[in-house]
């Protein structure tokens, strides 16, 4: 693995990076959760003091690949039916896009990708949880924290890049080192500072962290979580039809972390495409 988080923290500030603050309720529910001192009804009340928050994750919850055809009426069932961890990590995914602002307009596609690409996770992770262990909130989760730190860079830096081609095919691997040239710090270290200061998971934070890596990594956890998130990555860019010279040197190891047969992996892909756009 690679160094641990003092000289990325001490780079970050040297950089003047802004870390976007989680709201309050979150903290709160975090807290709560933690305790192991909780009901689903004492959570739904916490939950509900943010009204916009509570919209969204009603929304995402609502979907055929949550809800499966059952009618949600309230904060209670969508907790129920989804699972309370579940639905936290669902609204921290949620929360992040309104903690990281930024004009509308600017932000848009960025966010519609981040979206794609998360709802492509959480579809592969449910169909490889026997193999991976992952479950397709966290993956979703991971899918919208991955590439939080472009618009956090973009925002810092007028040199960055801007935000409308960012938001179609963010920086890749090689570009990582002349972002520490510039910037002393680049993407995945302010996304992987995100995620710690939103304390998600740290193989979760890892992940991020190591987005376009999967070599050399040794936790198995670390590693399925970036497989997931390459490969729907992957599929994005095809919908795009944009062809990624990173997946291709990847290709063959996401496979073999994922359980699958390479000479299989465009009907794999075609399979969880419809799957996502079904909701089944």
């Amino acid at each position: 693995m690679k160094p641990t988080a003092p000289p990325i923290v001490e780079n970050l500030a040297s950089a003047s990076v802004r870390i976007p603050t989680q709201p309050a309720v979150l903290v709160e529910l975090f807290e709560l959760l933690e305790s192991g001192d909780f009901d689903i009804r004492r959570v739904a009340r916490v939950m509900a003091r943010d009204a916009g928050l509570t919209a969204m994750l009603f929304k995402l919850a609502a979907t055929p690949a949550y809800a499966k055809g059952r009618p949600l009426q309230n904060l209670e069932q969508v907790l129920q039916v989804v699972g309370v961890r579940q639905s936290f990590n669902l609204a921290r995914a949620l929360a992040l896009r309104s903690a990281i602002g930024g004009e509308r307009h600017l932000m848009e596609a960025f966010w519609e990708r981040s979206n794609a690409i998360a709802g492509y996770a959480a579809t592969i992770a449910a169909d490889r949880v026997m193999v991976c262990n992952l479950f397709p909130d966290l993956a979703y989760m991971a899918g919208m924290f991955q590439d939080c730190g472009v618009p956090l860079m973009a925002e810092r830096f007028d040199r960055y890049a801007t935000l409308e081609a960012l938001a179609v095919r963010p920086p890749k691997p090689v570009c990582m080192i002349e972002e520490d040239r510039k910037f002393s710090t680049d993407h995945c270290t302010v996304g992987y500072l995100v995620a710690r200061h939103w304390r998600l998971p740290d193989f979760v934070a890892e992940a991020i962290r190591h987005h376009h890596e999967l070599s050399d990594l040794g936790e198995h956890s670390v590693r399925s979580l970036i497989a997931i998130l390459q490969l729907a990555t992957e599929m994005h860019h095809r919908d795009l039809r944009i062809q990624c010279d990173e997946w291709l040197l990847n290709r063959d190891a996401v496979a073999e972390e994922l359980g699958l047969d390479v000479e299989g992996l465009d009907e794999f892909c075609e399979e969880m495409r419809d799957r996502c756009q079904s909701g089944h």
